[in-house]
């Protein structure tokens, strides 16, 4: 039984991510690891409630799950509760995302970078945590 996101996605576009999550899990003591992959997407979009955005971040979370990765998106789960439109929430918000990133193995950006993700990209890249690029349908960027 499919859920409303699971997504007919092509052998050829999942290959490569699939490729990139089995290095990870590579000498993990665990054989059910799944490593933590930061969702970096479009975050304003979200916030104003653009529906169409909002699908989109979900079906990339959708793709890393099924390629065997754990999506941390927080676009998706902090506006739940915390007021972005306020300048203290929104300060809690960031701290947040950068918590939730450094527990990460990998940060996958998706679609066109916007001002937001360029600044989480620059984040991680302070830290050298390894940054993969993708295109809105889901393609790698080399």
């Amino acid at each position: 039984m499919k859920t409303e996101l699971s997504l007919e996605i092509p052998h050829d576009l999942l290959a490569p991510a699939k490729e990139v999550i089995a290095n990870l899990q590579k000498d993990q003591a665990n054989p059910n690891y799944r490593p933590i992959i930061y969702i970096c997407a479009p975050y304003t979009a979200v916030v104003m409630n653009n529906r169409k955005v909002i699908r989109q971040v979900e079906n990339y979370c959708r793709f890393v799950y099924e390629c065997g990765g754990i999506p941390i998106c927080p676009q998706l789960y902090l506006p739940r509760f915390l007021n972005l439109r306020n300048y203290n929430e929104l300060n809690a918000a960031v701290f947040m995302d950068i918590v939730w990133m450094r527990k990460c193995s990998e940060i996958w950006a998706f679609g066109k970078l916007t001002g937001d993700m360029k600044w989480e990209i620059k984040k991680a890249q302070k830290k050298d945590q390894p940054v993969r690029y993708f295109t809105e349908s889901l393609e790698v960027i080399k």
